[in-house]
């Protein structure tokens, strides 16, 4: 399994990667965890990726491709979320495949209207304990100190203001590449909005029904 999973922020792809890893044993290669961990490291490198994330831009191609590479050659199978965002980097993904003899199988677009999105990306909490992602309405903060003593922070790029201008820069950059793999008769599009297990399968039939 050779995935790509398209769709705005907040439209579930980190939780949908690993949902279907753990059922298919596919490697979960996340851009958005990779990203965050080069920050946290405090390297030259992490800081020009906080500038761009904290201004709601996208991190440069050639950044993004580097950090990925040795993980596409790693893996046999895989779900790449948060990979491609634009024409260059899925032309530069489909070199790197050809590079090691594979093929994409399928690319999903997880659809969401934007107002439902900051809705969702707005209300999230992260623990500096644990990294678990809570949310204040959908998934409330745990009371029991044991089971997640925090303290529980909103990330800068999930202001809306910075949501807003992430979206839009996923509509004028991102968005495109439906069409982009639509013309290799490789896209499935799926209505994020249900819920999380009936997004899993619908994602799972639409992978097993690709070329």
């Amino acid at each position: 399994m050779r995935i790509v999973l398209l769709g705005p922020q907040g439209a579930g792809k980190g939780t949908q990667a690993q949902r279907i890893s753990r059922e298919k044993g596919a490697k979960h290669i996340s851009t958005g965890d990779l990203v965050r961990a080069e920050i946290k490291s405090g390297s030259e490198l992490g800081q020009s990726i906080k500038d761009y994330n904290d201004r709601g831009d996208l991190v440069p191609d050639e950044i993004i491709i580097e950090m990925m590479k040795p993980y596409l050659d790693e893996a046999d199978s895989w779900i790449l979320d948060g990979f491609p965002r634009n024409e260059s980097q899925a032309e530069a993904l489909d070199r790197m495949l050809a590079e090691i003899e594979a093929e994409l199988d399928a690319a999903v677009a997880l659809e969401a209207p934007d107002d439902l999105l900051v809705e969702r990306l707005s209300g999230r909490r992260t623990s500096e304990a644990t990294g678990n992602i809570y949310h204040v309405e959908y998934d409330p903060l745990p009371e029991d100190s044991e089971e997640d003593p925090g303290p529980f922070v909103q990330r800068e790029d999930d202001s809306e203001e910075s949501i807003r201008r992430r979206l839009e820069v996923y509509h004028e950059q991102t968005e495109p590449l439906k069409g982009y793999y639509a013309d290799r008769d490789i896209l499935a599009q799926v209505d994020a909005t249900q819920g999380i297990s009936e997004v899993t399968d619908d994602i799972l039939e639409s992978v097993e029904k690709s070329p």
